[in-house]
């Protein structure tokens, strides 16, 4: 009988150091807000459509100060169709830009103007990047910056800015969006509203690497933060390591089917 209660305390010990050292992760990660971004809720729902599961999530409950989703609402992983990603695989791939950046600055300024000082400095002329908020005051970064000729799509400047229509992209309406990427060995995935940004599962997508400002710009929930994507830090630009991945196809080509891997096991239901 004391062996049994004994049992039972060291069960409820290790149940308690687990709940703490959860506790503290959580303490220790950025999950800031907009976990239930619309975007992601229209991807989930093609994915459990191309699984014969038709299920519609709910959308978004007006709360006081905004909107709110109820927590079970949130998804531990962004998952995407297997259709769509086939749609973005059969683009060129032909890695012709070293870096890129298509997106909205003014949108979330402070989380992303380390992007136009990175571009200043290291973009070329096979980079590309276009500022998508059709500014006309915006001075051009170098020959690379085609942001004057609007050939973007800011989400936030259109009505109804949460539609399906708005925050769905669809790929063959996006041909130079998602090409692009799939041309660059480099995207800067700055975070958006939130830690976090819907390119950087964009760049997974597309097969490129990511560049990111923090390691918490590469996770949207708890579960996602203990996932091992492979992408770049801001900080490591200069090192060896990042050069050694830069100038060695075989290491960068490693690492993006490391990134594939991820994406199928981690965000697609169908993957096979």
């Amino acid at each position: 009988m004391k062996r049994v209660i004994f049992e039972r305390a060291l069960i409820i010990q290790e149940l308690i150091k687990k709940s703490l050292m959860k506790k503290k992760l959580l303490k220790q990660l950025d999950l800031g807000t907009a976990q239930n971004y619309m975007g992601l809720k229209y991807h989930i729902e093609e994915a459990l459509k191309e699984c014969n599961n038709n299920i519609i999530l709910p959308m978004r409950l007006p709360i006081k100060n905004g909107y709110k989703i109820k927590p079970t609402q949130t998804p531990k992983y962004a998952i995407f169709a297997k259709k769509y990603y086939n749609e973005i695989k059969a683009l060129n791939h032909n890695k012709i830009y070293d870096y890129c950046f298509i997106g909205s600055i003014a949108s979330s300024y402070e989380n992303r103007k380390w992007v136009i000082e990175f571009a200043k400095k290291y973009f070329t002329n096979k980079s590309i990047f276009i500022n998508t908020d059709n500014d006309k005051n915006w001075v051009l970064l170098g020959d690379f910056d085609l942001s004057h000729k609007n050939m973007g799509f800011c989400p936030k400047k259109q009505s109804n800015n949460i539609s399906r229509k708005v925050q769905y992209r669809i790929v063959s309406e996006n041909i130079y969006y998602f090409e692009t990427m799939c041309q660059s060995k480099f995207i800067l995935c700055p975070a958006g509203d939130t830690s976090w940004s819907f390119r950087f599962y964009e760049c997974l997508l597309c097969e490129s690497m990511p560049i990111v400002l923090s390691w918490h710009h590469t996770y949207r929930t708890a579960q996602e933060s203990t996932v091992k994507y492979k992408y770049i830090l801001l900080d490591n630009i200069e090192f060896e390591e990042f050069k050694s991945i830069n100038d060695d196809d075989t290491i960068y080509n490693n690492l993006i089917e490391e990134n594939t891997d991820i994406l199928k096991k981690y965000h697609m239901i169908n993957a096979n």
